[in-house]
């Protein structure tokens, strides 16, 4: 099931439940691409990536990439296609009100003809928000093009300021190294990060890692430890427990099939590292939500019905 809205402006925005999907073409316009639940395998110029739920890719203008669903169960999908007028339009306003924006942002704006590190972020804060309400709109059949264009408007500033940070954060903490060398190890971390995003089912050694990362084992652990005060197994054990609470909250499964969904070891390692982390167990955690769910049903319907 698709439903594809095209607005006068030429944005498109396209909400999808699918289980079979293989495209491959060039894309014509800036876009984000979102995933809800299930996989989606995207290649970009030979680069494999995987959107978990709750990621988000964004993929330039220009760029020959391939669209790949293949699953027993819907995969929930949401892309976003930004015409290029409104691309230009938000970037002239965006750097017309740089001085407005904090942490110097104004030396870190795109150019009218800049492309993007096209990598995957998680779907978080305001532009998970904004997202998530647009998908709703889509749901809903929404017509009203004014409406529509200020969620696209949010969630564009929303990608390119969480873009932004990511890169000035980074580039604090190699503060210093050379601009271009900076940048370079700012792309090549990108490399590493995506990788444990598309391969977090998958048992990760540090040579493959820093083999698609193009850094040795050592440069890229004191590199990334640097950039983001962790390191690249911590950071796979941190989106790991994310995934695991996005499954415990969404499903069913079992916690032995959510250890082998999240590339673990074994229930009891699992059991450990989540309540390090959260202060609770993965079962405690699953019936709190659950409980949480059926209170708000309770007070849903008690509104209702008075």
């Amino acid at each position: 099931m698709e439903n594809v809205l095209k607005l006068s402006n030429e944005n498109h925005i396209c909400s999808s439940k699918l289980t079979y999907k293989n495209i491959t073409e060039v894309n014509n316009n800036f876009s984000l691409h979102v995933n809800f639940d299930g996989n989606e395998k995207f290649v970009l110029n030979k680069k494999k990536l995987r959107l978990s739920p709750h990621t988000l890719l964004a993929i330039n203008a220009g760029t020959l990439y391939s669209d790949i669903i293949d699953s027993d169960s819907p995969v929930q999908i949401l892309s976003i296609s930004f015409g290029k007028g409104f691309i230009d339009d938000f970037k002239t306003s965006f750097l017309k009100n740089a001085s407005s924006f904090p942490d110097n942002y104004g030396n870190h704006l795109p150019s009218q003809n800049s492309t993007f590190n096209e990598t995957i972020f998680p779907l978080l804060g305001d532009l998970k928000y904004n997202i998530e309400h647009l998908k709703v709109l889509i749901s809903s059949n929404c017509k009203d093009e004014l409406l529509l264009n200020e969620f696209l408007f949010h969630i564009l500033l929303n990608y390119y300021t969480l873009y932004q940070k990511d890169i000035l954060f980074v580039e604090e903490r190699l503060k210093d190294l050379q601009f271009v060398t900076r940048k370079e190890i700012y792309r090549r971390l990108s490399l590493a990060k995506e990788y444990l995003y598309s391969n977090i089912d998958q048992k990760i050694n540090i040579y493959d890692l820093s083999k698609h990362s193009c850094m040795s084992a050592t440069h890229l652990i004191r590199s990334f430890r640097q950039a983001y005060h962790t390191t690249p197994h911590q950071f796979l054990i941190s989106i790991r427990l994310e995934q695991a609470k996005f499954l415990l909250k969404n499903t069913s499964y079992p916690i032995n099939k959510i250890v082998n969904t999240i590339g673990l070891d074994s229930p009891s390692t699992f059991i450990k590292l989540f309540k390090i982390r959260y202060k609770i167990t993965p079962l405690k955690y699953r019936t709190s939500h659950n409980e949480l769910i059926k209170v708000l049903i309770l007070v849903f319907l008690e509104y209702f019905n008075s």
